[in-house]
């Protein structure tokens, strides 16, 4: 009984130094302790879903001729402003520090109307046109400036309704191209200003025995709140150190 107690107290000794050991081993140079701390950091992947408000200035370049252009009249610069509400849908996905996406948008508000008061063929007269409608599809590609912060530009495709006096209403197409920065809020949310430039093809109409071109060009700048849900995966592990 005695041989007994000292061999379980001896095997007891030992479990008890190697315990004590071990756990210098976790606070030791190069031990547990030292090892990366690793937390989520927040990605940019994911579906977005905004809604914002801008404004617009349209630009009409409106000529007309007639008889194979042997009398003619121009007004350059026909400009108006307005306001407008957005909606937008798309997806990013984050690789580094750079971001791509695509993206729709539609625009909606209040229309807005250019008025073109010129004297054609000796006679006064002036034509309105009024931009109605207005979406845009296209891409973008940005750089993170830090984790919270994404510079970008951005290109597409843009069709508009543009309703025009004795003429009635036409879609106008053409391209789009801009560029501005999104800040992470918290959260899902983030929130971005934006500028774009777009330019429509020039429609042609003829209206008796005159011909009538409408160049439109469009510029707004706006802000748009968005909420981002990566739906196939989530934070991305970062380590702190």
């Amino acid at each position: 009984m005695k041989k007994t107690f000292i061999a379980t107290a001896s095997v007891a000794a030992l479990f008890a130094m190697g315990g004590s050991a071990i756990a210098g081993d976790l606070y030791a140079k190069g031990g547990y302790k030292d090892a990366p701390v690793v937390v989520a950091e927040p990605t940019w992947t994911g579906f977005h879903l905004g809604l914002g408000v801008g404004g617009a200035a349209v630009n009409h370049d409106i000529s007309a001729s007639a008889f194979g252009g042997y009398v003619s009249g121009e007004l350059d610069g026909v400009s108006s402003t307005g306001v407008f509400g957005t909606v937008e849908v798309g997806y990013d996905r984050q690789y580094g520090n750079f971001v791509v996406g695509v993206f729709a948008n539609y625009d909606f508000g209040d229309d807005v109307k250019s008025t073109a008061s010129a004297s054609f063929f000796g006679e006064g007269g002036s034509i309105d046109a009024t931009l109605k409608d207005y979406w845009t599809v296209g891409g973008r590609v940005g750089y993170l400036v830090n984790t919270s912060t994404l510079a970008y530009v951005l290109a597409g495709y843009s069709e508009a309704s543009v309703e025009v006096d004795h003429l009635g209403s036409d879609d106008f197409t053409g391209w789009t191209v801009g560029g501005g920065l999104e800040t992470k809020l918290g959260g899902n949310w983030f929130l971005k200003g934006e500028y774009r430039y777009t330019e429509f093809d020039t429609n042609t109409y003829k209206l008796g025995c005159t011909k009538i071109d409408i160049d439109t060009s469009v510029q707004t700048a706006r802000l748009v709140l968005s909420y981002k849900a990566d739906l196939f995966g989530g934070e991305l592990p970062v380590p702190l150190k």
